[in-house]
């Protein structure tokens, strides 16, 4: 056994089965990679709680915004003069039209957006308001048919000008990707990215995920494997759908950091982002950012069930990545973790922020077990509680239901929806969760008034600002 591998035993290992249980999660796998080699991996919990599968290092989970880096690496690889090609494919500072001169905007200004706009999430086009995850478009023009729908928006801000996270121009740089190979988006991913990482499981496609090493998204409280939903669908591969596993991001990891070529073509800086300290601004594709005094790349992703995160120190030859199938997983908290025995730093210099139980563990079995009113006795008595037993914030809450409702099945949370707003009257985001179950739901009219109420209560509350719009764009 590996010093590594007896210091994970002896902290590691033990305070994330404690996160996992006390937080409810379904699984989690986690690995490290040093020096040039991968010295940790490990699964914990389940693939899938009707089965209880356990997840292993080759569990593949579906990654969200982990995709990212990948799409980023394929647009600046063929911007990227090769041995056999004496002029790259694409040119990061010209005008997006010259590829797919199909994109057009409302307001005219589509040649003013480049590909290193859309790199960095400074192109000023308005984001996703809603996934269609429920309505999954599976065909190969699905993304021709996301960029043609483009036409009704208009930018947002000046390209260039600032940064404003955008899954759109990532799903525009997918369809780029895809019409310069002459390939599907998912194919060219293959070919010019995976397979050369030696990432033979990992797919942008989920038809292509082999069911004994597929995970579940879960969502909810107590969990649950919405029947029939899925984060998937083709329209927006390029932000969200890569499925990997600790093990093949383990060797993709290994890669990036021997790469001596990745620092200058990837990782430079290139908007501010102004969330310190691990994303104070935006390179190609990654965020930049400091940990404990050390230059760190790395991203995150969330999509219902799912939660990702990718943690470089490329200085110090360190890589970690976090993957889960759950909601309320304290990413984070493990990353940190880890990178800190890469560190050699001793156990107790991890801040442990997230030790206690979420509030909506407690409420939702109370709630099952004895409806609304066991559900808010038990919330109010552990509220009072002292010292501290739960972690009685909102965000607890939304961590719990957004899934459900993004994938468009809010009668999953509804019972935990309505015990939230309860005790939590002047909650600006209980009042937002709970107008977007009812847009989902065709009832644009509550939806409008209960999305104003949270406004009401939270001027600045800009999910439900984002949500009104949506809801009065539709009926006005």
């Amino acid at each position: 056994m590996t010093s590594a591998e007896r210091r994970a035993e002896a902290s590691l290992w033990p305070l994330i089965e404690r996160l996992v249980q006390a937080h409810g999660l379904a699984g989690l796998a986690v690995a490290v990679v040093q020096d040039g080699e991968v010295v940790l991996a490990r699964g914990f919990g389940t693939r899938d709680v009707r089965t209880g599968s356990p997840v292993t290092t080759d569990t593949l989970f579906h990654l969200a915004s982990v995709s990212k880096p990948f799409v980023a690496a394929a647009v600046v690889g063929l911007a990227t003069a090769g041995p056999e090609q004496s002029e790259p494919a694409l040119d990061l500072d010209s005008p997006v039209v010259r590829w797919i001169p199909e994109l057009r905007l409302a307001d005219g200004r589509q040649s003013e957006v480049t590909l290193r706009h859309l790199l960095t999430h400074t192109s000023g086009l308005p984001d996703v308001v809603d996934y269609g995850w429920h309505d999954p478009q599976l065909g190969d023009d699905a993304l021709a048919e996301f960029v043609r729908g483009l036409s009704g928006a208009s930018l947002t801000t000046t390209p260039g000008a600032q940064f404003a996270y955008c899954n759109a121009g990532y799903e525009v740089l997918g369809h780029v990707v895809a019409t310069v190979t002459g390939r599907t988006f998912e194919t060219a991913m293959k070919d010019l990215v995976l397979d050369p990482a030696g990432m033979v499981h990992s797919t942008f496609l989920r038809a292509d995920v082999p069911s004994e090493l597929a995970s579940s998204p879960h969502v909810g409280a107590p969990l649950v494997v919405p029947t029939g939903a899925y984060p998937y669908t083709r329209r927006h591969a390029p932000s969200s759908t890569l499925h990997s596993s600790v093990a093949e991001l383990s060797r993709w990891m290994l890669g990036t950091l021997a790469d001596t070529s990745v620092p200058e073509r990837m990782w430079q800086r290139q908007a501010e982002v102004g969330d310190p300290p691990w994303s104070e601004a935006m390179a190609l594709g990654w965020f930049l950012g400091t940990y404990r005094g050390h230059r760190m790349v790395g991203h995150s992703g969330g999509d219902p069930g799912f939660e990702s995160r990718i943690a470089l120190l490329p200085d110090r030859g360190i890589g970690v990545v976090v993957l889960s199938n759950s909601n309320a997983a304290p990413m984070r908290t493990v990353v940190s973790a880890a990178l800190d025995l890469a560190l050699d730093l001793p156990a107790e210099a991890t801040e442990i922020d997230a030790h206690l139980q979420p509030i909506t563990l407690p409420v939702a079995a109370a709630l099952e077990a004895g409806g609304k009113a066991a559900a808010v006795e038990t919330f109010h008595r552990l509220e009072l509680a002292a010292p501290a037993e739960v972690d009685v914030d909102d965000g607890r809450f939304e961590d719990a239901v957004w899934g459900a409702i993004e994938l468009h099945r809010p009668e999953l949370v509804r019972p935990l929806l309505d015990v939230w707003t309860t005790i939590r009257p002047d909650s600006s985001q209980a009042w937002a969760m709970t107008g977007w179950a009812h847009l989902v739901d065709g009832d644009a009219g509550q939806a409008a008034e209960l999305l104003r109420r949270a406004l009401d209560l939270d001027p600045e509350n800009d999910d439900a600002a984002t949500l009104l719009r949506s809801v009065e764009g539709s009926t006005g």
